[in-house]
């Protein structure tokens, strides 16, 4: 499979005796047989309920789907690290995208000529798509030309996105079509996706 590399974004669910838990986490080391969990240092809940022999559903995001398989805790290493068992043969890849989606929040700006820019943030990104918020309603199939400005290293990229439609999103969260883009913001694009991938 060799889908699971290190820090990889991991979700743990559980019922312990005590309660449902469904923590964030990510993959700090991993072997055939093993995988280390450590919580991110934002989580608040912990593995503290968490009991040797207890099962529990992993789904671990990766650039190719989500790897999604039953554990059992092997290892109470600290209250923020586990260690849980890992059988590839019982593992499945579900949700796999030709172009995976990465969560981020880099600043964007819209461009509207007599109607005033957006400046706004970014919720997803793809080499393909993206998915960001405006307080401002946008036409579904309008295009605008677009900066969004990636990171320190990578800098910032121009593209002309269409408004798709907003079927099953929340209030103010768009989704866009990237429709023109010049090689060389393609390829920041695509190593930026790289960067949040790893």
């Amino acid at each position: 499979m060799n889908l699971l590399g290190e820090k990889q974004k991991t979700k743990l669910f559980s019922n312990s005796d005590l309660d449902e838990l469904n923590l964030d986490c990510y993959i700090k080391k991993f072997s055939n047989d093993k995988i280390t969990l450590s919580l991110g240092q934002n989580q608040k809940e912990d593995f503290s309920d968490l009991i040797v022999g207890d099962d529990a559903d992993i789904k671990v995001f990766t650039p190719n789907g989500i790897v999604i398989f039953t554990s059992e805790i092997v290892k109470i290493i600290s209250d923020r690290e586990i260690e849980i068992s890992f059988d590839e043969n019982n593992a499945k890849v579900e949700n796999t995208r030709q172009n995976p989606r990465y969560e981020t929040n880099c600043p964007i700006t819209i461009f509207r000529p007599l109607k005033g820019n957006i400046e706004s943030h970014l919720l997803d990104i793809s080499v393909r798509g993206l998915k960001f918020y405006s307080d401002i309603p946008l036409d579904v199939n309008s295009e605008f030309e677009i900066m969004l400005y990636l990171s320190d290293t990578i800098g910032k990229i121009i593209l002309t996105g269409k408004v798709l439609d907003k079927n099953g999103l929340p209030e103010g969260v768009h989704r866009m079509l990237i429709e023109e883009i010049s090689y060389a913001d393609r390829q920041k694009l695509v190593d930026y996706c790289m960067s949040l991938a790893k």
